[in-house]
Order: C-alpha cells, then structure tokens, then sequence
C-alpha cells in the first residue's frame, strides 16, 4: 500500500517493540491516537511527531504553513497547547536558499503566532533526498489535563467540523490544475483551491480546550489517513466503544465533492486534513456546535458514541452498515495522475 502503514502491521511489527517501559509514560503509541503524552511532577507533557511535508506544487509559503498544521492539528487534539518544537530538516541538493528561507519564515511565523520555541533540530542538505518529505517534527506541549480518542464516552454526540475530502480534494486541484479546470471549469478549481488555508484544526481545537477538556469536550480526532470514516472508527476502537452516525449529516462540500469524484475516491475514504471530529458530553453537544458555526466554521452533530455491543456503524438511506478501517483512496489517485501525465 502506498501512505501510512496499515492497522494490521502496526500490531504486528511496532506496538510490542517500543523499547523500556516507562511508568510515567500514560499514554505510548495506540492505534488511532494522535499524541503520546508523558506525567511529569503532576503535569502531562502532550508529544506529536510528523514529517515535514513540504509539497513544492503549492509553493514554499503555503507548503510550509500547512506543514506546520498538520502537526499542530494532531498536538492540539490532546487539549494540550504547542510550547516547544525539535525539527529536523534533511533538505534536497537543489533546494535554494531563497526557497528554505520562505519556508522557515512560516514556520517561524506560525510558531510566534501560537506561542511555539524551537527548542532543537538539525538542517543539512542530502543526496537522495526530494519533496514532499524532507525531514520531521516533533512538537510539545504541557498543562494540567489531557484527553485522546480514549477518553469518548457512551451517550456523547460526535460533531464534524468541516467538510470531509477537503485535503485531498485540495491537494488534487493543486497538483493538477489544468486537468481539474477542463473537466469542472474555472469556478470549481478556483472554490477548491480557495479552501488551502482552512486545511487546518487548530482554532476549532483552541476553542474547544478553552469551552472545557475533560468536562465537557470529551475527545477530539483529525480525519487525516483513511479520511472520515477511518477516523469513526478509530474513535471507537481507542474509547472501546460503538458509534452510530448518520450519512445524511455527513458535511460533504459540493466542490470537494466533484473533485473526488472526477478523480474516482471516495471523499469519506480520502485524506482530509481540516476536517475535526469532536465528541461532546450530550448537553453540551448543540451549544458547542452553534459556537463553531458562529466562527464561521460548517459544523454538524453527525452521531453518537453508543455501546461497545452495538458496533461502528453509518446509516444511509435506511440501511445500518458496519464501518471498518480501509486504505486511504487518495495516494492511488496522485499516482494515477502522475502515470497518466495530468497536468
């Protein structure tokens, strides 16, 4: 498969090889949770790791600010604020020094604008090396709570934030832009490429940590890898328990629509980073979502946390059916359109 390693061999090959056991270690590396988070004096240090995905179809500036908030969208799910960044910059040959220094104007404007210290890191330029990945990033955070996928809890309301198939939608129409102007006109292309800078979670999570963690926002998940669906069922799998949600409540844009479309995925099954899932104590669960709304972020209640016995489950057009995780449909599309000579 091409993209992140599968369920079944993260299990097999990683999960029982992550070295000493550590008692201040609470939460370690789990299937379908973003951070791992460290005790230290009665405080949680809240850690995320990524690779610097630099996509140079976008252009330095907006490649870098949406590498930035890949990583700051899975930190911020643990209801942990970013303070200290590591980074490691293994740069391409041809990479000029007009071009790193757009890139690490971003970064160092994004990491101001959030409160974020470089702490660490290292930068050279190696053989072999080429975009989109050039290296990773490790960021921290610490406070006096934290929450992650595991904390969902029977009765809560899921609320989606955002459409689904946004990144990969938007990823596509940069990648090939000729191509998607032909097929769907300037209108379609323009709308789509338009959305770059809402593939992010980040402020839907600062307001979710300041309306209450742990009291009344009971988890938070990116829908990154293996897109909406992939992402229900992993808050299920972490919490232990079934979920129910309704297809009709689903947010599907109709641009990002006709992209996935055009390009033969599934938006529910494809990449899209921007797109947050939150659970919410139930009473709490139309206030939180008219706060989102009111940002002017589209935000829906799409179903419930339910009994483990019950299953994960969608509802579409009266028929239950169960959700399971499958590859995400996005990398197979990209290669297609490479091996077709898109533009």
């Amino acid at each position: 498969m091409i993209g992140k390693i599968s369920r079944k061999f993260f299990e097999e090959n990683i999960i029982s090889k992550t070295g000493a056991e550590r008692k201040d270690v609470v939460v370690p590396p789990r299937n379908g949770v973003d951070v791992g988070v460290i005790k230290i004096d009665g405080r949680y240090m809240a850690i995320t790791t990524d690779p610097l995905y630099i996509d140079m179809s976008f252009g330095p500036k907006k490649a870098a600010w949406f590498a930035f908030h890949i990583l700051a969208s899975d930190l911020y799910t643990s209801g942990i604020k970013a303070e200290y960044m590591s980074i490691d910059l293994n740069l391409p040959q041809e990479i000029t020094d007009d071009q790193f220094n757009e890139i690490w104007d971003v970064i160092d404007g994004e990491c101001k604008k959030y409160g974020i210290e470089v702490v660490t890191g290292h930068t050279a330029r190696y053989a072999g090396v080429s975009f989109p990945m050039v290296g990773g990033v490790t960021l921290m955070g610490t406070g006096n709570r934290y929450i992650t996928t595991e904390n969902a809890s029977t009765g809560d309301a899921i609320i989606m934030a955002r459409s689904c198939g946004l990144e990969a939608a938007v990823i596509l129409a940069h990648t090939f832009p000729q191509y998607v102007r032909e097929q769907l006109g300037d209108d379609t292309l323009k709308s789509v490429m338009d959305k770059f800078y809402t593939m992010t979670c980040v402020s839907e999570e600062l307001m979710a940590i300041d309306y209450g963690i742990g009291t009344r926002i009971t988890s938070m998940h990116d829908s990154t890898e293996g897109g909406l669906l992939n992402s229900i069922y992993e808050i299920g799998y972490a919490s232990g328990n079934g979920i129910k949600v309704n297809f009709d409540d689903i947010i599907i844009d109709k641009d990002i629509s006709d992209i996935c479309s055009l390009f033969k995925i599934n938006p529910l099954r494809s990449i899209s980073e921007g797109t947050l899932l939150i659970t919410v104590k139930p009473e709490y669960a139309e206030e939180f979502t008219g706060m989102i709304n009111d940002s002017g972020i589209n935000a829906h209640i799409i179903g419930t946390v339910t009994e483990n016995k019950n299953g994960i489950k969608i509802i579409e057009n009266g028929k239950i059916s169960d959700i399971q995780p499958e590859d995400d449909q996005f990398w197979g599309a990209i290669a297609n359109g490479i091996k077709e000579g898109l533009r």
